[in-house]
């Protein structure tokens, strides 16, 4: 399905999950519904708790129903301000209604506390190498990693970096968001280990955990470290193109 077609001319959804992150119920209107091959379905609403993937984190799962249907989703796209929900009819047919979004929330809060974990590790690597470090990539499901460039660290400052970071949760520390302006964010995001990926945007969302550098970033977290109760480093694998993942658990 082409995406341009499916959000022409609507109206962009109400990004409910960036700042009622622990939100799992949501009533919300669908302004468009695209059925496919009768066992699956588009659904475009004016708002939602459902964080589609992107940044590293997974798309979330869930429900969507209304008194005559009940939809599984499968998948939430972000395309141009619109949020694409996807998924199979379980029950009923798909119509255009209010509906309810429930959010498939054991997964969800997996996926916050390992995005705060990967934050955390930013931190922390940084700290045990005595250098800023820039990352490439990450991925918060299977396998969940984060990735660096340069050369991988050795097995001593990889347990240094996993020592600080439990100490710092055993110790517990806020996770702030804030949104920003371009303006507000030059000076204070240019140590961010994201700073070089950064998108052009008209509001930046920071993520901050007290003591911590802000990092840009459009995800869902925890609200105190102490939630992710520990962080366990697998691996370092070193990459062919001069980078580094390192995989991680919590």
């Amino acid at each position: 399905m082409n995406l341009d077609e499916l959000t022409d001319g609507l109206p962009k959804t109400e990004l409910v999950y960036l700042r009622e992150m622990n939100r799992t119920q949501l009533g919300a209107t669908t302004i468009r519904v695209i059925p496919e091959k009768r066992t699956h379905a588009y659904l475009m609403l004016d708002k939602t708790i459902f964080h589609p993937k992107g940044g590293g984190q997974p798309s979330d799962r869930g429900v969507i129903r209304s008194p005559k249907f009940e939809l599984t989703l499968k998948k939430a796209i972000f395309h141009d301000g619109i949020v694409i929900h996807w998924g199979k009819i379980v029950s009923g047919t798909i119509s255009q209604e209010p509906v309810a979004c429930e959010l498939d929330w054991p997964y969800r809060y997996l996926l916050m506390r390992r995005h705060t974990a990967a934050h955390l590790l930013d931190h922390c690597l940084a700290a045990a190498t005595s250098e800023r470090v820039q990352t490439t990539d990450s991925w918060l499901d299977e396998p969940c990693y984060v990735g660096y460039r340069g050369k991988a660290p050795n097995p001593q400052t990889l347990k240094q970096a996993e020592e600080l970071a439990n100490t710092m949760i055993s110790n517990g520390a806020v996770v702030r968001i804030d949104f920003l302006t371009p303006e507000q964010s030059k000076a204070l995001l240019q140590t961010a280990p994201n700073f070089e990926r950064l998108p052009n945007l008209q509001e930046i969302r920071t993520v901050t955990i007290e003591g911590c550098t802000p990092i840009p970033c459009g995800g869902t977290h925890v609200p105190d470290i102490a939630e992710i109760k520990q962080l366990k480093i697998v691996q370092a694998e070193q990459m062919p193109d001069e980078t580094y993942r390192i995989h991680f658990s919590v």
